[in-house]
């Protein structure tokens, strides 16, 4: 009999041991859905602004001569852009950007592109749900621009440079259509190129239109 009991306590030991007693996952851990904004976002912008470049020829020979140096001064532009992203969260989208700029006054006139990644944050969009469309961006990649006289016989300045930008803005939604919805409003950024031979900066304050593919 109490050979009996023995192999009954060995046999009920380890399975009472391996009965689980189960996990709780923490809520911060759960995965939750998009509620502002998922999915691909398109867009564009278009606005103006100020802007200056300055700099020399891109020509190894000619780069720091005072003689091929340009510098154009303020200038009065335009600047358009269009944007591709994918939105990872609700207050983080990343794609691809590609702009155009263009500067000019009495004396000079300057044309630029550039293209790259694009980043825009939402930093609000959790803690203040009213704010949850002010927006930060940062852009980064390579720039292409020059600098022309309207004068003859002056150099041209010119360089394939890097480029990289940051600004602020504001979108509201409205539209809601195919599973989606658009969104407007104002944007002010900051640019720059710059290159060893030549740099170029302006400051834009833009419309921004944009379809978002979630919520």
């Amino acid at each position: 009999m109490l050979v009996t009991w023995v192999l009954l306590a060995a046999n009920v030991g380890p399975a009472a041991a391996a009965v689980p007693t189960g996990e709780i996952t923490p809520a911060t851990a759960l995965e939750a859905p998009h509620s502002l904004r998922s999915g691909l976002i398109v867009g564009f912008a278009f606005g103006g602004g100020l802007g200056g470049a300055s700099g020399y020829p891109n020509d190894i020979n000619r780069i720091g001569d005072p003689n091929a140096y340009s510098a154009s001064g303020w200038m009065l532009g335009s600047t358009e852009s269009l944007f591709v992203m994918g939105a990872l969260t609700d207050y983080l989208n990343v794609g691809f950007f590609f702009s155009e700029a263009l500067f000019g006054n009495r004396n000079w006139h300057s044309h630029g592109s550039s293209g790259g990644l694009r980043i825009e944050a939402f930093p609000l969009a959790l803690a203040y749900p009213s704010l949850a469309g002010l927006g930060i961006l940062a852009q980064f990649g390579i720039g292409d621009a020059n600098l022309t006289s309207r004068i003859p016989g002056l150099p041209e300045a010119n360089g394939t440079q890097s480029f990289a930008a940051a600004g602020v803005f504001y979108e509201w939604p409205f539209w809601h259509v195919l599973g989606g919805h658009f969104a407007a409003g104002p944007s002010l950024d900051f640019d720059a190129t710059w290159s060893q031979p030549f740099e170029r900066h302006g400051l834009f304050v833009s419309g921004r239109l944009a379809f978002c593919g979630g919520p």
